[in-house]
């Protein structure tokens, strides 16, 4: 595998064709369409100076006609030209940051459906900071590099057709800067490399930083109470350190090929100009042209190597994408939903799931019918969330099955099965949003009597109704700004939202003292139609609400 390829170059060019489609034949239509617009104006300027200094050989344009209106006419034609270069050069500008945003938006649902089809066990290896780090540096690197591509493209075509054009004012002086180019290539070769090394060493960086930053945000709350915090702020600031070398290397590697570009082009204007004027003795009215073209080759010469060096740095964003999710999804779709199941009787025939570590569910039989209630307890680590995983269907046993009214579940059955579910962890998600859109999460719809019923359920609606905002306000990160039982309590409301044919709480009233944890699992097995529900727990007071209790206990 070459560098480039390992900086992620060929599969992100490769993405983003095949997400561009015909649009990308569009802009660059409009990238070659505006080149040719403004060599065409430059073009222009011969007549324009030959009828202004009386040079005939170059004026035979319109000679039938007064040099003053001569003069005047070949004056519109390159105004005409400049605009319509203008008017192309912002349909082509709209198109390309369309298509740019487009593909952003695309990496970013991609990668959470991607994350989604592969299941709970992936997702979880993952992690939370590798998300992070996914969502908010892979993605916009991969993008900047596509942006960075886009400029390159563009500078690309505009050497080219000017290329074309000094070739016609005059095919030296064209020859000249053609060899100069192509020098400026070999010579940038170097930087470029060096680019794609930078761009992998960074994006690693970033990584250790993300996943430093994401510990000091997780832990900060007893840090700061333990003060213990100066180990984690040394962490993080050692991650930053490095980050910061690698970036202000790629910073220097950038700025001194512009600088080496911008001399060298200087140099090769001068020698263009020694030739046109020394050499061939070109009159005055291809100089001047000669000069204006050349002087205009120097920004898309630059804008090549600045890009070249960006896409071989930030591609190593898309390797990273690719990476952590081993293959990126073509789309985003997601199959029809369909209604939950109507079932029965849920059955886990000699179900079993051990780690590598000996932890896991050992070989279990369980039954739960329709509208009852099934505890589940045993030793910390056992395997009683093992088991709630496998019901859900995001594990699937390593032996024995998991069957609804006697069938497995397959992949429709699955998902109208996981329709009727409402699943509650031991620690309940509360988003850093109000409280209506917590409620919302999981895509219920309901109106606001709705919401405040299911506040009412949980035994919330006085603590929300005392907020200044009451179901607007923010709860703040992981909810923050209530305590830990009123977080299972909205989380519950939340589930309860659903309208569930099975409720499964894992340990999620825990944090609600006995009296307060009865009275809640009270009114919810006062519902009709009632839940069916999986209830993992370790205290006796809240098993006593099942019709029935399974202990697993590893031999």
């Amino acid at each position: 595998m070459s560098r480039a390829e390992g900086g992620g170059i060929a599969p992100l060019l490769h993405d983003y064709r095949r997400f561009a489609g015909a649009r990308l034949w569009l802009a660059f239509g409009l990238m070659l369409l505006g080149a040719f617009a403004e060599g065409f104006g430059i073009l222009v300027l011969v007549p324009l100076a030959a009828i202004a200094t009386g040079a005939s050989r170059y004026a035979s344009l319109l000679n039938g006609f007064p040099t003053q209106s001569r003069f005047m006419l070949v004056l519109l034609l390159f105004v005409a030209a400049m605009g319509v270069r203008s008017l192309l050069l912002y349909w082509r500008q709209r198109e390309l940051t369309r298509l740019e945003s487009g593909y952003e938006a695309s990496l970013r649902i991609r990668a959470a459906a991607t994350l989604a089809r592969r299941g709970w066990t992936f997702a979880s290896g993952v992690g939370q900071a590798g998300m992070q780090a996914l969502l908010l540096t892979d993605v916009p690197r991969s993008t900047l590099a596509v942006n960075q591509a886009q400029q390159f493209a563009t500078a690309a075509i505009m050497l080219a057709v000017q290329l074309l054009v000094a070739m016609l004012l005059s095919p030296v002086l064209g020859a000249i800067a053609f060899a100069v180019l192509v020098i400026g290539f070999f010579v940038s070769v170097r930087w470029t490399r060096r680019s794609v090394e930078t761009g992998i060493a960074l994006t690693a960086r970033s990584d250790a930083s993300v996943g430093s930053g994401f510990k000091l945000h997780a832990g900060l709350k007893p840090a700061l109470a333990q003060g213990t915090v100066a180990p984690f702020l040394a962490e993080y600031a050692a991650s930053l350190k490095q980050q910061q070398r690698q970036a202000v290397r790629l910073a220097g590697d950038i700025t001194a090929a512009q600088q080496l570009a911008a001399f060298g082009a200087a140099v090769a204007a001068a020698l263009i100009l020694f030739v046109g004027f020394s050499v061939l003795h070109l009159p005055f009215v291809v100089l001047i042209p000669a000069l204006v073209l050349f002087a205009r080759m120097v920004g898309p010469a630059q804008s090549l190597q600045h890009a070249a060096q960006y896409v071989g740095a930030y591609s190593s964003g898309f390797t990273a994408i690719i990476r952590r999710l081993e293959a990126l999804a073509e789309d985003a779709e997601q199959s029809e939903a369909r209604p939950p199941l109507a079932w029965k009787e849920l059955r886990v025939e000699r179900a079993a799931l051990l780690y590598a570590s000996g932890r896991g569910l050992p070989e279990t039989d369980a039954t739960l019918r329709r509208s009852e209630w099934l505890g589940v307890t045993g030793p910390s680590g056992g395997g009683k969330t093992t088991l709630v995983d496998l019901v859900a269907g995001l594990l699937q046993p390593q032996s024995g099955h998991v069957l609804v009214d006697g069938q497995a579940l397959n992949s429709s059955r699955l998902q109208q099965w996981q329709a009727g579910l409402a699943y509650v962890g031991q620690d309940g998600l509360v988003f850093d949003d109000s409280v209506r859109s917590n409620l919302l999460a999981e895509g219920a719809t309901a109106d606001e009597p709705q919401l405040w019923e299911a506040l009412d359920m949980v035994g919330l609606t006085e603590r929300i109704r005392g907020l200044p905002a009451n179901l607007d306000e923010r709860v703040g990160d992981r909810g923050s700004q209530l305590s830990g039982g009123e977080r299972q309590r909205l989380v519950i409301a939340r589930a309860l939202l659903r309208k569930p044919t099975l409720l499964i709480l894992d340990e999620a009233t825990a944090a609600l003292d006995p009296e307060s944890e009865a009275a809640l699992l009270g009114r919810i097995r006062a519902l009709a139609p009632r839940p069916a529900a999986l209830v993992v727990a370790h205290r006796d007071s809240t098993l006593a609400h099942c019709d029935s209790v399974l202990s697993i206990q590893h031999r």
